[in-house]
């Protein structure tokens, strides 16, 4: 487990930045009666990824603030989702993975790759543009198939 500076670390950068960023949106998105707001989260909220209890607790917070925002600003029609990305090529992954790791999990995923940055890219360009109208309180698992 994370010490509690640790701690309100991670959920300052995963969590709290990401609400009050929603928070200072809001008020142009309510008063003009649109938008899509796109958390990133990650697999780990979800799969419960060993030795990731703080990470994935605080990313596993944001999917539960998207689904009941989801609920709140339907009526403004203002939606709201996640994307969980798996295992994707960036600097922070292979900083804080161990090749042991990656090397194992990349053998259980269906496309036995990483994911690329600009597949997630492309996957939050789909839910802020109006093909997806009718997705709200969604987390999209972008992951290969974890």
């Amino acid at each position: 487990m994370s010490s509690r500076k640790k701690l309100n670390e991670i959920f300052e950068i995963n969590f709290f930045s990401q609400t009050i960023f929603t928070q200072f949106i809001l008020k142009s998105m309510i008063k003009q009666k649109s938008g899509s707001i796109i958390y990133i989260s990650s697999s780990a909220s979800l799969d419960g990824n060993e030795g990731r209890s703080s990470y994935a607790a605080s990313k596993a917070a944001l999917n539960a603030q998207a689904k009941v925002l989801s609920r709140e600003l339907g009526g403004v029609n203002i939606r709201v989702n996640t994307i969980a990305p798996g295992l994707t090529n960036t600097d922070m992954m292979s900083k804080n993975t161990p090749k042991n790791i990656i090397e194992e999990t990349i053998s259980k995923v269906s496309l036995k790759r990483f994911g690329e940055p600009e597949e997630i890219a492309k996957t939050a360009l789909y839910l802020a543009s109006d093909l997806s109208s009718y997705i709200t309180g969604q987390i999209i698992r972008v992951d290969g198939g974890m």
